[in-house]
């Protein structure tokens, strides 16, 4: 009797289980959108991690340092150039002229003389470092929008595996739902059957036991179901419901 209760019993939960796995279960409004089109889904949950990530809006600013950093550099030449001037005026000459009238005369006369001067200072050797610098610069701008790029592509993977994750779990809940609708009906069977006298309390124990095996993996099937939903809300940043939505 009591191989025969279990193998019923195992019997109507692989049935179930087998079930489960070819239905899936009715969805309507955003939850239509999030686990049956993931070409709709995607997209929209990649677009907002990119968008929440701490990560590239550092990058971002990484990348605008680096364009300042850029220009910089090519008018950095004009930081070492010095430039200097220079101004005399005054008598800085004497002309003497004999008199006419009195030969053993002389007159003296003062000839102003002015002049003005500019020099510039540039240092050839920041001169031909020049390139190398501005070169340099713009070497650390397309590292940085490449380290950029590597990230976000790391996020839209992270977004693909938490996606199938979620869709994994829902599936495995599901399967264990229905598991345990089924094994609770079974065992109202047992349980009348003990009431009556028709099966020993050994019998009724293994089913017992089998229902909190079912239950069991049920509430463990919830679990990682809402865990896995929920890291995906957080890498995003937002309600998904809302996400699915408004897009």
């Amino acid at each position: 009797m009591i191989k025969t209760l279990v193998s019923t019993l195992l019997l109507t939960l692989c049935t179930a289980v087998a079930w489960g796995q070819d239905k899936t279960t009715p969805t309507d409004g955003w939850q239509a959108t999030f686990f049956d089109s993931p070409a709709v889904a995607l997209p929209l949950l990649t677009a907002a991690a990119v968008q929440h990530s701490a990560q590239l809006q550092a990058a971002d600013k990484e990348i605008a340092i680096g364009q300042i950093d850029v220009k910089l550099a090519k008018k950095s030449i004009l930081n070492i150039v010095s430039l200097g001037g220079g101004y005399t005026y005054g008598n800085l000459a004497g002309v003497a002229i004999a008199d006419p009238n009195n030969p053993s005369q002389f007159t003296t006369f003062s000839a102003g003389r002015y002049s003005t001067g500019v020099s510039v200072t540039l240092p050839l050797d920041r001169v031909a470092t020049r390139g190398n610098t501005v070169q340099r610069e713009q070497l650390n701008l397309e590292r940085t929008r490449a380290l950029r790029q590597s990230r976000e592509n790391e996020i839209r993977q992270l977004v693909i595996q938490s996606y199938q994750n979620v869709l994994l779990a829902r599936k495995l809940l599901t399967i264990r739902q229905e598991a345990s609708v089924t094994v609770q009906t079974s065992y109202r069977l047992a349980e009348k059957q003990f009431r009556q006298g028709q099966l020993s309390l050994t019998e009724f124990s293994s089913a017992s036991s089998l229902l909190t095996e079912v239950a069991t993996a049920e509430t463990s099937a919830r679990s990682q179901y809402e865990t896995t939903f929920m890291l995906l809300e957080e890498l995003t940043g937002t309600k998904i419901s809302t996400l699915m939505t408004n897009r």
